[in-house]
């Protein structure tokens, strides 16, 4: 039987804490869309892939070099570009399925004079063309990229299909 002496239970809690205390290197596997979603622009399904640790914080996000200055965070970036490759600043993306993929979310084309690309909240039946879409990715139901739409006067939102059917 090994004997614990009050040394023991002194170091045993030092190195407890200094544990607690090192930099958790398991960051760098948080996703930075999930973990920060308003630093992260939703986008179409075809959204560049990027796969990097960056650093983010109030300033913006950028690619990783050794470490991450005080003051900012590790995250994984799956799909994303450097825009600035001066600064390795970068935009984080959410790529969506395009909406006029699922039957009966678009109308026939061509768009309408201002219409533009935007994330579109469909609830109800998507399949079967039954279905409420408004602005935003914030409504409840399935979320898709539209990218020729307009949004009507109650707030529900018209995707085109790009081309005339």
């Amino acid at each position: 039987m090994l004997h614990r002496t009050p040394t023991h239970r002194r170091l045993a809690a030092i190195a407890l804490f200094t544990l607690m205390l090192a930099p958790v290197e398991a960051d760098a596997a948080r996703d930075l869309c999930t973990s920060e979603p308003g630093a992260c622009v939703y986008t179409g399904p075809d959204a560049p892939v990027l796969a990097a640790d960056v650093c983010h914080g109030s300033t913006g996000t950028w690619l990783k070099g050794a470490s991450c200055p005080t003051g900012t965070w590790t995250y994984f970036v799956r799909y994303g570009e450097v825009v600035d490759p001066l600064t390795n600043m970068i935009a984080a993306y959410i790529p969506l399925d395009n909406a006029c993929d699922s039957p009966g979310l678009c109308v026939d084309g061509p768009p309408l004079v201002g219409a533009e690309p935007f994330p579109m909240c469909c609830t109800g039946n998507t399949s079967g063309g039954d279905s409420t879409c408004v602005s935003g990715a914030s409504c409840g139901g399935t979320v898709w990229y539209c990218h020729d739409g307009v949004s009507n006067i109650d707030g529900t939102v018209t995707c085109f299909h790009a081309e005339e059917i």
